[in-house]
Protein backbone atom coordinates (compact mmCIF):
# COMPACT_ATOMS: atom_id res chain seq x y z
CA UNK A 1 0.00 0.00 0.00
CA UNK A 2 1.44 3.72 -0.61
CA UNK A 3 1.51 5.76 2.07
CA UNK A 4 1.98 9.47 1.50
CA UNK A 5 4.31 12.19 3.21
CA UNK A 6 2.31 14.36 5.74
CA UNK A 7 1.27 17.46 3.64
CA UNK A 8 -1.42 20.31 3.95
CA UNK A 9 -1.81 20.67 0.66
CA UNK A 10 -5.57 22.08 -0.23
CA UNK A 11 -8.85 20.58 -1.72
CA UNK A 12 -10.76 21.43 -4.23
CA UNK A 13 -13.81 22.18 -5.19
CA UNK A 14 -13.78 22.23 -9.11
CA UNK A 15 -15.69 20.09 -11.88
CA UNK A 16 -13.69 17.18 -12.87
CA UNK A 17 -15.17 16.38 -16.11
CA UNK A 18 -13.09 15.96 -19.12
CA UNK A 19 -10.00 16.17 -17.18
CA UNK A 20 -7.70 14.74 -20.33
CA UNK A 21 -9.01 16.42 -23.15
CA UNK A 22 -9.63 13.64 -25.48
CA UNK A 23 -7.57 13.09 -29.11
CA UNK A 24 -4.83 15.19 -30.13
CA UNK A 25 -4.67 18.55 -27.84
CA UNK A 26 -4.10 21.83 -29.19
CA UNK A 27 -3.24 24.97 -27.94
CA UNK A 28 -5.05 26.55 -24.91
CA UNK A 29 -2.72 29.03 -23.08
CA UNK A 30 -4.73 29.92 -20.49
CA UNK A 31 -3.66 33.49 -20.93
CA UNK A 32 -5.70 36.47 -20.45
CA UNK A 33 -7.18 37.77 -24.10
CA UNK A 34 -5.68 40.79 -24.37
CA UNK A 35 -2.68 42.40 -22.78
CA UNK A 36 -3.83 45.30 -21.15
CA UNK A 37 -2.79 45.18 -17.70
CA UNK A 38 0.20 47.40 -16.33
CA UNK A 39 3.88 45.83 -16.19
CA UNK A 40 5.66 46.37 -13.13
CA UNK A 41 5.49 45.26 -9.08
CA UNK A 42 7.15 42.77 -7.01
CA UNK A 43 5.40 39.37 -5.24
CA UNK A 44 6.75 39.01 -2.05
CA UNK A 45 5.77 35.45 -0.70
CA UNK A 46 6.50 34.73 2.81
CA UNK A 47 7.21 31.27 4.30
CA UNK A 48 7.78 29.20 7.03
CA UNK A 49 10.25 26.82 6.10
CA UNK A 50 13.50 26.94 4.28
CA UNK A 51 13.80 26.31 0.52
CA UNK A 52 15.03 23.29 -1.23
CA UNK A 53 17.14 22.91 -3.84
CA UNK A 54 15.21 24.01 -7.09
CA UNK A 55 16.30 21.11 -9.55
CA UNK A 56 12.55 19.41 -11.11
CA UNK A 57 14.74 15.92 -11.14
CA UNK A 58 15.37 15.95 -7.70
CA UNK A 59 12.98 18.83 -5.93
CA UNK A 60 9.27 17.88 -4.66
CA UNK A 61 8.07 19.60 -1.52
CA UNK A 62 8.83 23.34 0.28
CA UNK A 63 8.32 26.61 -1.47
CA UNK A 64 11.02 24.81 -4.29
CA UNK A 65 7.94 23.08 -5.42
CA UNK A 66 6.62 26.23 -6.44
CA UNK A 67 9.29 28.22 -7.53
CA UNK A 68 9.69 25.45 -10.23
CA UNK A 69 6.76 25.61 -11.95
CA UNK A 70 7.94 29.60 -12.24
CA UNK A 71 11.64 28.73 -13.34
CA UNK A 72 10.92 26.12 -15.56
CA UNK A 73 8.20 24.43 -17.99
CA UNK A 74 6.73 21.16 -17.99
CA UNK A 75 6.02 19.40 -21.62
CA UNK A 76 1.90 18.83 -20.52
CA UNK A 77 0.70 20.80 -17.73
CA UNK A 78 -2.47 21.29 -15.02
CA UNK A 79 -5.03 23.86 -14.42
CA UNK A 80 -7.18 24.41 -11.79
CA UNK A 81 -10.37 22.66 -12.48
CA UNK A 82 -7.70 19.40 -13.21
CA UNK A 83 -7.36 19.33 -17.14
CA UNK A 84 -4.20 18.30 -19.08
CA UNK A 85 -3.20 21.23 -21.02
CA UNK A 86 -0.56 22.39 -23.73
CA UNK A 87 2.99 23.06 -21.76
CA UNK A 88 6.01 23.28 -23.55
CA UNK A 89 4.40 20.55 -26.29
CA UNK A 90 1.90 22.31 -28.32
CA UNK A 91 -0.01 19.32 -29.27
CA UNK A 92 0.16 15.53 -29.04
CA UNK A 93 -1.30 12.36 -30.91
CA UNK A 94 -1.85 9.26 -29.23
CA UNK A 95 -1.44 5.78 -30.85
CA UNK A 96 -4.70 3.61 -31.37
CA UNK A 97 -2.82 0.87 -29.41
CA UNK A 98 -2.42 3.56 -26.80
CA UNK A 99 1.58 2.66 -26.42
CA UNK A 100 3.25 5.79 -28.63
CA UNK A 101 3.00 9.42 -27.61
CA UNK A 102 4.02 11.66 -30.37
CA UNK A 103 4.55 15.40 -29.02
CA UNK A 104 5.18 18.46 -31.41
CA UNK A 105 7.21 21.12 -29.67
CA UNK A 106 6.36 25.38 -29.83
CA UNK A 107 8.60 27.07 -31.61
CA UNK A 108 10.88 29.83 -30.32
CA UNK A 109 11.47 28.55 -26.59
CA UNK A 110 14.57 29.65 -25.11
CA UNK A 111 16.11 28.52 -21.98
CA UNK A 112 17.43 31.41 -19.51
CA UNK A 113 20.50 31.31 -21.39
CA UNK A 114 19.49 32.06 -24.28
CA UNK A 115 20.40 28.26 -25.98
CA UNK A 116 17.08 26.65 -27.61
CA UNK A 117 15.02 24.26 -26.30
CA UNK A 118 14.25 21.20 -28.47
CA UNK A 119 13.34 17.40 -27.89
CA UNK A 120 16.90 16.72 -26.76
CA UNK A 121 16.13 18.10 -23.60
CA UNK A 122 13.04 16.04 -23.15
CA UNK A 123 14.68 13.41 -23.29
CA UNK A 124 17.24 14.15 -21.05
CA UNK A 125 15.00 15.56 -18.56
CA UNK A 126 12.94 12.21 -18.23
CA UNK A 127 15.68 10.16 -18.24
CA UNK A 128 17.56 11.56 -15.27
CA UNK A 129 14.69 10.92 -13.39
CA UNK A 130 14.60 7.25 -14.23
CA UNK A 131 18.08 7.07 -13.36
CA UNK A 132 18.22 4.92 -10.34
CA UNK A 133 21.81 7.05 -9.69
CA UNK A 134 19.63 10.34 -9.24
CA UNK A 135 17.30 8.81 -6.33
CA UNK A 136 14.33 10.70 -8.34
CA UNK A 137 11.54 11.01 -5.89
CA UNK A 138 9.59 10.79 -9.69
CA UNK A 139 11.23 8.21 -10.77
CA UNK A 140 7.98 5.77 -10.27
CA UNK A 141 6.35 8.00 -12.73
CA UNK A 142 8.96 6.39 -15.40
CA UNK A 143 8.04 2.40 -14.65
CA UNK A 144 6.36 2.20 -17.42
CA UNK A 145 8.19 4.19 -20.03
CA UNK A 146 9.94 2.15 -22.49
CA UNK A 147 11.99 4.44 -25.13
CA UNK A 148 11.76 8.04 -25.21
CA UNK A 149 12.94 8.76 -28.86
CA UNK A 150 13.37 11.67 -31.03
CA UNK A 151 11.74 12.47 -34.13
CA UNK A 152 13.89 15.78 -34.68
CA UNK A 153 14.17 18.72 -33.36
CA UNK A 154 10.89 19.69 -32.32
CA UNK A 155 9.12 16.45 -32.54
CA UNK A 156 9.93 13.36 -29.75
CA UNK A 157 7.89 10.15 -28.75
CA UNK A 158 7.17 8.68 -25.80
CA UNK A 159 6.92 4.86 -26.16
CA UNK A 160 5.01 2.83 -23.44
CA UNK A 161 5.83 -0.88 -22.26
CA UNK A 162 1.64 -1.25 -22.11
CA UNK A 163 -1.24 1.21 -22.36
CA UNK A 164 -1.73 3.32 -19.28
CA UNK A 165 -3.99 6.46 -19.68
CA UNK A 166 -3.17 8.71 -17.13
CA UNK A 167 0.59 8.90 -18.15
CA UNK A 168 0.06 12.30 -19.06
CA UNK A 169 -0.07 13.79 -15.19
CA UNK A 170 2.77 11.61 -14.84
CA UNK A 171 4.36 13.97 -16.71
CA UNK A 172 4.35 17.04 -15.26
CA UNK A 173 7.78 17.60 -14.94
CA UNK A 174 9.92 20.95 -15.41
CA UNK A 175 12.22 20.40 -18.18
CA UNK A 176 15.86 20.91 -17.75
CA UNK A 177 18.73 22.26 -20.17
CA UNK A 178 20.89 19.00 -21.13
CA UNK A 179 23.70 21.10 -22.14
CA UNK A 180 24.07 22.21 -18.70
CA UNK A 181 23.70 19.05 -17.14
CA UNK A 182 24.78 16.38 -19.03
CA UNK A 183 27.59 14.38 -17.39
CA UNK A 184 26.94 16.14 -13.99
CA UNK A 185 26.18 15.00 -10.69
CA UNK A 186 22.91 15.85 -10.36
CA UNK A 187 22.68 15.95 -6.17
CA UNK A 188 25.97 18.58 -6.29
CA UNK A 189 25.73 20.48 -9.14
CA UNK A 190 25.19 24.59 -8.48
CA UNK A 191 22.52 23.99 -10.81
CA UNK A 192 20.47 23.14 -7.70
CA UNK A 193 21.10 26.62 -6.16
CA UNK A 194 21.56 28.70 -9.77
CA UNK A 195 18.68 27.18 -11.97
CA UNK A 196 17.80 27.80 -15.44
CA UNK A 197 14.56 26.66 -17.57
CA UNK A 198 12.00 28.62 -20.01
CA UNK A 199 9.92 29.39 -17.65
CA UNK A 200 7.95 33.11 -17.37
CA UNK A 201 10.65 34.07 -14.68
CA UNK A 202 14.54 33.57 -14.63
CA UNK A 203 16.38 33.08 -11.25
CA UNK A 204 18.48 36.00 -9.83
CA UNK A 205 19.66 35.56 -6.60
CA UNK A 206 19.57 33.24 -3.28
CA UNK A 207 20.72 35.23 0.01
CA UNK A 208 22.57 31.71 2.03
CA UNK A 209 22.20 33.67 4.64
CA UNK A 210 18.43 34.89 4.81
CA UNK A 211 17.55 32.06 2.36
CA UNK A 212 15.66 34.72 0.26
CA UNK A 213 15.07 34.09 -3.08
CA UNK A 214 14.69 35.95 -6.34
CA UNK A 215 13.11 35.72 -9.97
CA UNK A 216 12.71 38.18 -12.26
CA UNK A 217 10.66 38.56 -15.05
CA UNK A 218 11.70 36.72 -18.32
CA UNK A 219 11.60 39.29 -21.17
CA UNK A 220 12.08 36.80 -23.85
CA UNK A 221 9.15 34.41 -22.28
CA UNK A 222 7.32 32.54 -25.68
CA UNK A 223 3.75 33.60 -24.02
CA UNK A 224 5.20 36.97 -23.49
CA UNK A 225 6.75 38.16 -20.45
CA UNK A 226 4.69 38.16 -17.19
CA UNK A 227 3.41 41.54 -15.47
CA UNK A 228 4.93 41.49 -12.84
CA UNK A 229 8.90 42.20 -12.57
CA UNK A 230 10.11 40.30 -9.38
CA UNK A 231 9.01 37.41 -7.19
CA UNK A 232 10.66 37.21 -3.56
CA UNK A 233 11.01 34.74 -1.57
CA UNK A 234 11.07 35.57 2.28
CA UNK A 235 11.62 33.50 4.88
CA UNK A 236 10.21 33.64 8.36
CA UNK A 237 11.18 31.31 11.63
CA UNK A 238 7.32 30.68 12.69
CA UNK A 239 4.17 31.42 11.19
CA UNK A 240 3.51 34.02 14.08
CA UNK A 241 6.36 36.18 12.74
CA UNK A 242 5.16 35.25 9.27
CA UNK A 243 1.76 36.23 10.21
CA UNK A 244 2.56 39.94 11.50
CA UNK A 245 4.91 40.55 8.39
CA UNK A 246 1.76 39.76 6.33
CA UNK A 247 -0.20 42.23 8.77
CA UNK A 248 2.35 44.99 7.93
CA UNK A 249 2.39 44.59 4.17
CA UNK A 250 6.15 43.60 4.21
CA UNK A 251 4.84 40.15 2.38
CA UNK A 252 2.41 39.87 -0.06
CA UNK A 253 0.92 36.24 -0.11
CA UNK A 254 0.98 33.98 2.73
CA UNK A 255 -0.09 29.98 2.63
CA UNK A 256 -1.79 28.43 5.38
CA UNK A 257 -3.26 31.03 7.74
CA UNK A 258 -4.90 29.37 10.61
CA UNK A 259 -8.69 29.38 10.99
CA UNK A 260 -8.92 32.26 13.57
CA UNK A 261 -6.80 34.67 11.35
CA UNK A 262 -9.07 33.81 8.17
CA UNK A 263 -11.89 35.23 10.04
CA UNK A 264 -10.10 38.38 11.14
CA UNK A 265 -9.59 39.36 7.24
CA UNK A 266 -11.67 37.44 5.15
CA UNK A 267 -14.06 40.39 4.96
CA UNK A 268 -10.95 43.04 5.09
CA UNK A 269 -10.67 44.82 2.11
CA UNK A 270 -6.89 45.08 2.10
CA UNK A 271 -6.48 41.30 1.40
CA UNK A 272 -8.31 38.62 -0.01
CA UNK A 273 -8.95 35.33 1.25
CA UNK A 274 -9.15 32.07 0.47
CA UNK A 275 -10.37 29.00 1.77
CA UNK A 276 -8.87 26.25 -0.46
CA UNK A 277 -10.07 22.82 0.24
CA UNK A 278 -7.51 20.00 0.14
CA UNK A 279 -6.93 16.69 -2.62
CA UNK A 280 -5.52 14.99 0.79
CA UNK A 281 -7.10 13.45 3.28
CA UNK A 282 -6.38 12.16 6.87
CA UNK A 283 -6.89 8.41 7.73
CA UNK A 284 -5.69 6.04 10.09
CA UNK A 285 -4.66 2.72 7.99
CA UNK A 286 -4.57 -0.87 10.25
CA UNK A 287 -1.55 -2.85 10.38
CA UNK A 288 -3.80 -6.39 8.80
CA UNK A 289 -1.59 -8.71 10.06
CA UNK A 290 -2.60 -7.58 13.64
CA UNK A 291 -4.21 -10.87 15.09
CA UNK A 292 -6.94 -8.58 16.43
CA UNK A 293 -7.38 -6.14 13.51
CA UNK A 294 -7.53 -8.17 10.66
CA UNK A 295 -11.16 -8.43 12.05
CA UNK A 296 -13.48 -6.66 9.48
CA UNK A 297 -16.39 -6.08 11.99
CA UNK A 298 -14.41 -4.37 14.32
CA UNK A 299 -12.71 -2.27 12.31
CA UNK A 300 -15.96 -0.87 10.69
CA UNK A 301 -17.49 -0.97 15.02
CA UNK A 302 -14.10 1.59 15.30
CA UNK A 303 -15.49 3.65 12.43
CA UNK A 304 -19.27 4.37 14.16
CA UNK A 305 -17.07 5.44 17.10
CA UNK A 306 -14.94 7.91 15.99
CA UNK A 307 -16.87 11.26 16.07
CA UNK A 308 -14.94 13.22 12.36
CA UNK A 309 -17.19 16.41 13.51
CA UNK A 310 -15.20 16.85 16.96
CA UNK A 311 -12.27 16.54 15.37
CA UNK A 312 -12.23 18.88 12.79
CA UNK A 313 -13.94 21.37 15.01
CA UNK A 314 -11.25 21.05 17.41
CA UNK A 315 -8.27 21.97 14.81
CA UNK A 316 -7.16 25.41 15.10
CA UNK A 317 -6.15 25.61 10.87
CA UNK A 318 -8.44 23.99 9.51
CA UNK A 319 -11.87 23.24 8.41
CA UNK A 320 -12.48 19.99 6.40
CA UNK A 321 -15.39 17.20 4.94
CA UNK A 322 -15.89 13.51 6.21
CA UNK A 323 -13.92 11.72 3.87
CA UNK A 324 -16.11 8.67 3.07
CA UNK A 325 -13.52 6.41 1.79
CA UNK A 326 -10.68 6.62 -0.64
CA UNK A 327 -12.21 9.39 -3.42
CA UNK A 328 -12.22 12.56 -3.08
CA UNK A 329 -16.05 14.10 -3.83
CA UNK A 330 -14.90 15.69 -7.10
CA UNK A 331 -13.24 12.86 -8.25
CA UNK A 332 -14.52 10.55 -10.85
CA UNK A 333 -14.23 7.62 -8.84
CA UNK A 334 -16.37 8.91 -6.28
CA UNK A 335 -19.92 7.14 -5.27
CA UNK A 336 -22.39 9.14 -4.06
CA UNK A 337 -24.38 6.05 -3.49
CA UNK A 338 -21.70 4.60 -0.74
CA UNK A 339 -23.06 5.36 2.84
CA UNK A 340 -21.09 6.68 5.06
CA UNK A 341 -20.63 4.69 8.56
CA UNK A 342 -22.25 7.61 10.93
CA UNK A 343 -21.17 8.43 14.72
CA UNK A 344 -23.30 6.15 16.75
CA UNK A 345 -20.96 5.17 19.88
CA UNK A 346 -24.13 2.59 20.88
CA UNK A 347 -23.61 0.64 18.14
CA UNK A 348 -20.01 0.27 17.88
CA UNK A 349 -20.35 -0.82 21.74
CA UNK A 350 -23.22 -3.41 20.14
CA UNK A 351 -21.02 -4.74 17.64
CA UNK A 352 -17.76 -4.99 19.58
CA UNK A 353 -19.69 -7.21 22.25
CA UNK A 354 -21.18 -9.37 19.30
CA UNK A 355 -17.03 -9.99 18.45
CA UNK A 356 -17.09 -10.97 22.07
CA UNK A 357 -15.14 -8.15 23.61
CA UNK A 358 -16.88 -7.79 26.80
CA UNK A 359 -17.61 -4.16 28.92
CA UNK A 360 -15.35 -3.72 31.65
CA UNK A 361 -17.17 -2.29 34.65
CA UNK A 362 -16.88 0.95 35.05
CA UNK A 363 -14.21 2.41 37.73
CA UNK A 364 -15.92 3.64 40.55
CA UNK A 365 -13.08 6.40 41.70
CA UNK A 366 -12.44 8.32 38.32
CA UNK A 367 -16.01 7.52 36.40
CA UNK A 368 -14.35 5.93 33.25
CA UNK A 369 -15.31 2.85 31.23
CA UNK A 370 -12.68 0.12 31.58
CA UNK A 371 -11.01 -1.71 28.39
CA UNK A 372 -12.38 -4.17 26.90
CA UNK A 373 -11.42 -7.52 27.06
CA UNK A 374 -11.43 -11.42 25.15
CA UNK A 375 -10.11 -13.76 26.34
CA UNK A 376 -8.23 -11.91 29.09
CA UNK A 377 -6.48 -9.66 26.71
CA UNK A 378 -7.43 -6.04 26.57
CA UNK A 379 -8.49 -4.42 23.15
CA UNK A 380 -5.49 -2.50 22.48
CA UNK A 381 -4.66 -0.30 19.61
CA UNK A 382 -0.92 1.44 19.48
CA UNK A 383 -1.21 4.35 17.05
CA UNK A 384 2.17 5.77 15.13
CA UNK A 385 2.29 9.54 15.09
CA UNK A 386 4.86 11.94 13.29
CA UNK A 387 5.38 14.14 16.66
CA UNK A 388 6.66 16.91 14.43
CA UNK A 389 3.07 17.77 12.98
CA UNK A 390 0.98 19.31 15.81
CA UNK A 391 -2.07 18.58 13.82
CA UNK A 392 -1.79 14.83 13.46
CA UNK A 393 -0.84 14.93 17.55
CA UNK A 394 -3.98 16.55 18.22
CA UNK A 395 -5.97 14.19 15.97
CA UNK A 396 -4.45 11.62 17.57
CA UNK A 397 -5.40 12.63 21.17
CA UNK A 398 -9.30 13.43 20.25
CA UNK A 399 -9.32 9.98 18.65
CA UNK A 400 -8.01 8.49 21.80
CA UNK A 401 -9.98 10.15 23.94
CA UNK A 402 -13.24 9.07 21.67
CA UNK A 403 -12.08 5.44 21.39
CA UNK A 404 -11.91 5.44 25.47
CA UNK A 405 -15.68 6.00 25.59
CA UNK A 406 -16.35 2.77 23.89
CA UNK A 407 -13.72 0.68 25.29
CA UNK A 408 -10.49 0.69 23.41
CA UNK A 409 -7.35 1.53 24.67
CA UNK A 410 -5.28 3.76 22.48
CA UNK A 411 -1.60 4.23 22.88
CA UNK A 412 0.06 6.80 20.64
CA UNK A 413 3.55 5.88 19.63
CA UNK A 414 5.36 8.91 18.41
CA UNK A 415 8.07 9.10 16.02
CA UNK A 416 10.32 12.16 14.58
CA UNK A 417 11.39 10.35 10.78
CA UNK A 418 10.06 7.53 9.01
CA UNK A 419 13.40 6.28 8.64
CA UNK A 420 12.99 5.05 12.69
CA UNK A 421 10.19 3.15 11.58
CA UNK A 422 12.65 0.22 10.48
CA UNK A 423 10.99 -3.82 10.74
CA UNK A 424 12.90 -3.98 13.86
CA UNK A 425 10.83 -0.81 15.41
CA UNK A 426 7.45 -2.34 14.09
CA UNK A 427 8.57 -5.92 15.49
CA UNK A 428 9.16 -4.18 19.03
CA UNK A 429 6.48 -1.92 19.12
CA UNK A 430 3.47 -3.58 17.27
CA UNK A 431 1.69 -0.24 15.91
CA UNK A 432 -1.65 -1.41 14.77
CA UNK A 433 -2.70 1.79 12.95
CA UNK A 434 -0.85 4.13 11.32
CA UNK A 435 -2.18 8.07 11.19
CA UNK A 436 -1.16 9.26 7.96
CA UNK A 437 -2.85 12.01 5.07
CA UNK A 438 -3.35 9.89 1.56
CA UNK A 439 -4.67 11.33 -2.07
CA UNK A 440 -8.03 11.40 -2.76
CA UNK A 441 -7.05 13.14 -6.02
CA UNK A 442 -4.44 13.82 -7.48
CA UNK A 443 -2.62 14.93 -10.66
CA UNK A 444 -2.94 11.48 -11.75
CA UNK A 445 -6.87 9.94 -10.92
CA UNK A 446 -4.83 7.00 -10.33
CA UNK A 447 -3.27 8.07 -6.84
CA UNK A 448 -5.87 7.54 -5.06
CA UNK A 449 -6.56 4.11 -5.76
CA UNK A 450 -2.90 3.26 -5.73
CA UNK A 451 -2.76 3.20 -2.12
CA UNK A 452 -4.90 0.50 -2.23
CA UNK A 453 -3.41 -1.61 -4.76
CA UNK A 454 -1.50 -4.22 -2.94
CA UNK A 455 1.27 -4.79 -5.84
CA UNK A 456 1.90 -0.60 -5.04
CA UNK A 457 5.55 -0.08 -5.30
CA UNK A 458 5.63 2.82 -3.10
CA UNK A 459 7.20 3.16 0.24
CA UNK A 460 5.60 1.51 3.29
CA UNK A 461 2.97 -0.96 2.85
CA UNK A 462 2.36 -0.49 6.32
CA UNK A 463 -1.20 -2.01 6.19
CA UNK A 464 -1.02 -5.04 4.32
CA UNK A 465 -4.41 -5.13 2.46
CA UNK A 466 -4.95 -7.10 -0.33
CA UNK A 467 -8.10 -7.70 -2.26
CA UNK A 468 -8.05 -9.28 -5.48
CA UNK A 469 -11.21 -8.01 -6.44
CA UNK A 470 -9.67 -4.44 -6.11
CA UNK A 471 -6.20 -5.69 -7.88
CA UNK A 472 -8.44 -6.36 -10.95
CA UNK A 473 -10.29 -3.55 -11.08
CA UNK A 474 -7.26 -1.34 -10.60
CA UNK A 475 -5.65 -3.09 -13.67
CA UNK A 476 -8.93 -2.91 -15.45
CA UNK A 477 -9.11 0.38 -15.22
CA UNK A 478 -5.54 1.27 -15.73
CA UNK A 479 -6.18 0.13 -19.63
CA UNK A 480 -9.33 1.66 -20.11
CA UNK A 481 -9.76 4.53 -22.35
CA UNK A 482 -13.16 5.11 -22.24
CA UNK A 483 -14.02 7.68 -19.45
CA UNK A 484 -17.62 6.93 -18.46
CA UNK A 485 -16.98 3.30 -17.98
CA UNK A 486 -13.13 4.76 -15.83
CA UNK A 487 -15.72 6.16 -13.56
CA UNK A 488 -17.91 3.24 -13.10
CA UNK A 489 -14.53 0.86 -12.08
CA UNK A 490 -13.23 3.38 -9.60
CA UNK A 491 -17.01 3.66 -8.34
CA UNK A 492 -17.18 -0.17 -8.03
CA UNK A 493 -13.77 -0.31 -6.07
CA UNK A 494 -14.69 2.93 -3.43
CA UNK A 495 -17.57 0.56 -2.53
CA UNK A 496 -15.42 -2.52 -1.79
CA UNK A 497 -12.74 -0.10 0.02
CA UNK A 498 -15.17 1.45 2.03
CA UNK A 499 -16.75 -1.43 3.16
CA UNK A 500 -13.46 -3.50 3.80
CA UNK A 501 -11.97 -0.39 6.16
CA UNK A 502 -8.66 -1.15 5.48
CA UNK A 503 -8.32 2.38 7.11
CA UNK A 504 -10.42 4.40 9.49
CA UNK A 505 -11.39 7.12 6.83
CA UNK A 506 -11.09 10.91 8.80
CA UNK A 507 -12.03 13.67 6.81
CA UNK A 508 -10.18 16.50 4.01
CA UNK A 509 -8.93 19.25 5.30
CA UNK A 510 -9.15 22.88 4.34
CA UNK A 511 -6.56 25.24 4.59
CA UNK A 512 -6.90 29.08 4.15
CA UNK A 513 -4.50 31.88 2.29
CA UNK A 514 -4.56 35.40 1.75
CA UNK A 515 -3.14 37.47 -0.88
CA UNK A 516 -2.89 41.44 -0.60
CA UNK A 517 -6.19 43.11 -2.51
CA UNK A 518 -3.28 45.14 -5.04
CA UNK A 519 -2.59 41.68 -6.63
CA UNK A 520 -5.43 40.86 -9.34
CA UNK A 521 -6.09 37.93 -11.70
CA UNK A 522 -5.29 35.65 -8.83
CA UNK A 523 -8.14 33.46 -8.42
CA UNK A 524 -6.65 31.15 -11.28
CA UNK A 525 -4.21 29.53 -8.79
CA UNK A 526 -6.68 29.32 -5.45
CA UNK A 527 -7.91 25.88 -6.47
CA UNK A 528 -6.76 22.38 -5.52
CA UNK A 529 -4.06 21.84 -8.00
CA UNK A 530 -2.75 25.48 -7.33
CA UNK A 531 -1.17 26.07 -10.84
CA UNK A 532 1.81 28.15 -9.65
CA UNK A 533 2.45 29.14 -13.20
CA UNK A 534 -0.64 30.99 -13.01
CA UNK A 535 1.43 33.44 -11.25
CA UNK A 536 2.64 34.94 -14.76
CA UNK A 537 -0.95 36.62 -15.32
CA UNK A 538 -1.04 38.56 -11.82
CA UNK A 539 -0.61 42.09 -11.48
CA UNK A 540 -0.50 44.72 -9.51
CA UNK A 541 -3.74 47.16 -9.55
CA UNK A 542 -2.26 51.07 -10.48
CA UNK A 543 -4.94 52.15 -7.61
Amino acid sequence: MAIFPPSTEAQGTSSLKNRILPGSKTLNENRPAHRTYPYGGTLVLGVANHPQIINPILTQSSVSATLMELVFDSLVKINSKGDIIPGLAQLWDISEDGLVYTFHLKEGVLFHDGVELTAEDIKFTYEQINNIENNSPCRSNTELVEQWKVVDKKTLQLILKEPFVPILFKLIRGIVPKHLLEGENLNEVSFNYRPIGTGPFKFKNWNKETNQIELEANPHYFQGRPYLDRVVVKVYSDNVKLWAALMRHEVNLMHFIKQEDYSVIEHDPAFRAYAVPSSMYYAMVYNLKDSIWHDQQLRQAIAHGIDIEEIISALPRFEGIKSIGPFHPESPGYNHEVQPFEYDPVKAKMMLMHRGWQDMEQDARTGESGIRKKEGRELEMGMLVDERNDTYKRIAQIIRQQLAEIGVKAVILLYKDEKELTQEYLDQHKPQVWLRQFYGLGFDPYEAIGSWYSLSSEFAKFGNYKNEEIDRLFELGNSTKDANKQADIFKEIHTIIYGDQPACFLFFPAGYFAINSNFKNTDEYFHMFMPAYSIKDWYVSEN
